[in-house]
Formats: C-alpha cells, sequence, structure tokens
C-alpha cells in the first residue's frame, strides 16, 4: 500500500511551508503527498480554498508528484493522528511562539501520538520565497531564506534502540539530501567513549554519507536545541513507555519539539 506524506494545512505561512518539505519527502520516496485540513468551528470557513492553495503551491514546488486534498470535521490534532494510521509520515508546521489550529501543540501531539514518523517544519514560514510570504504574512514580513545546502542532519543518539532507530532515519534523510550526518550524545549518563564505541561500526559501514559522533556534556535539551539552530534536519527517536500500547516521546523529547529552530523528525520504532 502507498503510504502517503500527510501534510496538515490552516492556510498560514507556516503551514505552507510545511507543505513544500512534505512535498519534498514525497518526491523523495515516490509518496503521494496528501493535504488535509481540519475543520474546527475558530478555523477558517473556506476549508476546501485552503486545501486548494495548498496543492497548487505543492505541485509547483515538486512538478510531478501525486497530490490529494482532505477536507475533515474535528480537532487538528485527533484529524491527522487518525490520519497517520495509513501514512508514512505526517507534517505540520509548528510555530511555538504563536497561535492558530496548526502551532506547537499540535506537533507535541503527534509526536506522541501518530502512528508513523512525524515531522514538525518549525518556523516553516522560512521556506516560501520572498514575494509568496508577503502574499500570505501581509506586508512587514522579514522573509528567511532557506538554510545552507550543506547544512547536517543531526540525531539524537543513546545507544537505547529507538535511537538507533532514528539514526536510520536521520542517515535516509542526510544521503537523500546529499548532506552530512551528526549523531550527538549529549548529557553524562553514560560516558560519551561508550556510545561513540557502539556507533562506530555502523559509522563506518555507512561511508556513503560524511557522518561523525560528537559528545556534548550541556544537558540534553540545551545541546539538541543548540545544535538545532545550525541544522537542516533535527532527528529523534520515540521512547517506548512499557504500560502504554505504542511508543511515545518523553517530555523531554516534546520541549525539544517545541524549541527547536529547525524542523524536527520524531521517529518510532516497530
Amino acid at each position: 500500500m502507498d503510504r502517503p506524506v500527510v501534510v496538515g494545512v490552516d492556510g498560514s505561512a507556516a503551514s505552507l511551508g510545511a507543505v513544500r518539505w512534505a512535498a519534498d519527502e514525497a518526491a523523495r520516496h515516490d509518496r503521494t503527498l496528501r493535504i488535509v485540513h481540519a475543520m474546527y468551528w475558530e478555523g477558517p470557513a473556506d476549508g476546501q480554498g485552503v486545501v486548494l492553495d495548498a496543492a497548487a503551491d505543492a505541485r509547483g514546488w515538486q512538478p510531478g508528484i501525486a497530490v490529494e486534498t482532505v477536507t475533515v470535521g474535528g480537532q487538528a490534532a485527533r484529524v491527522l493522528q487518525e490520519q497517520s494510521r495509513v501514512a508514512g509520515l505526517v507534517a505540520i508546521g509548528g510555530r511555538p511562539h504563536d497561535g492558530g489550529l496548526l502551532n506547537s501543540s499540535v506537533g507535541t501531539h503527534l509526536a506522541a501520538y501518530a502512528h508513523c514518523p512525524v515531522l514538525v517544519v518549525n518556523r516553516g514560514e522560512r521556506w516560501l520565497t520572498s514575494a509568496f510570504t508577503a502574499d500570505v504574512a501581509g506586508p512587514g514580513t522579514d522573509p528567511m531564506t532557506a538554510l545552507p545546502a550543506s547544512a547536517p542532519v543531526v540525531v539524537g543518539v543513546d545507544g537505547s534502540p529507538s535511537a538507533w532507530r532514528a539514526l536510520e532515519f536521520a542517515y535516509a534523510e542526510a544521503l537523500s539530501r546529499h548532506v552530512p550526518l551528526v549523531a550527538l550524545h549529549a548529557g553524562q549518563a553514560r560516558p560519551h567513549a561508550a556510545v561513540h564505541a557502539d556507533l562506530a561500526p555502523w559509522l563506518r559501514d555507512h561511508h556513503d554519507v560524511d557522518a561523525r559522533f560528537a559528545g556534548s556534556d550541556e544537558p540534553v535539551l540545551e545541546a539538541l536545541t543548540g545544535a538545532a539552530s545550525e541544522a537542516l534536519l533535527l532527528v529523534l527517536g520515540a521512547r517506548r513507555i512499557a504500560w502504554f500500547e505504542h511508543p511515545r516521546p518523553n517530555p523531554r523529547t516534546q520541549l525539544i519539539v517545541h524549541h527547536a529552530e529547525s524542523p524536527v523528525l520524531v521517529t518510532r520504532s516497530v
């Protein structure tokens, strides 16, 4: 079954930036892009117009990809969680310091409860052209350009099964984007040297990507959010809590999703 890349939209510049990230993912992994708008009481009345505008931009950004549009009643977090049952990836624009339907609270909910990997495109408006941003966000917007093509994919590692899963996802992202990969171990719960020794054979075997290990004595939250400020993408693993059916991130992971400057991809174990 074709598991689509699902992206939630609300008509904002941030969510349209997420559409472009999602369209790139769909193109690179040969998947259908499904654009979803959740109709809720405080949302825009023209939900169909929101998804059609987003679809037009996605097709312009990545010509040739298959695009579906869905408008459904319900709260965004619940609608996208349900969509994740059949998705290969769910993407959403994150706006940590703004309101709206598709803000980072929805992203952190999905990171905890989605049935597939979740991409939270923080400050997604950066991925629009200056002209398009001005049209969507209005006058006075300070449009930002995309991050440099050489910026690395950073993945948090600690030797756990969820971190190994995240490492594989991060490797695939770095390989497809032709950028370096940094495996970052932070904190002092386990010695850096021990984690590096575990990763060394994997790093040698995956030599088709410029991959390296980095250790930081900073607390995990500070180290990973700091690394995200210079990363193309930050990848984290969802850690399974034993008494729950589905893996979910701990509160620290949710804080990283909420505060990181870069897009954050949260994987889950299978």
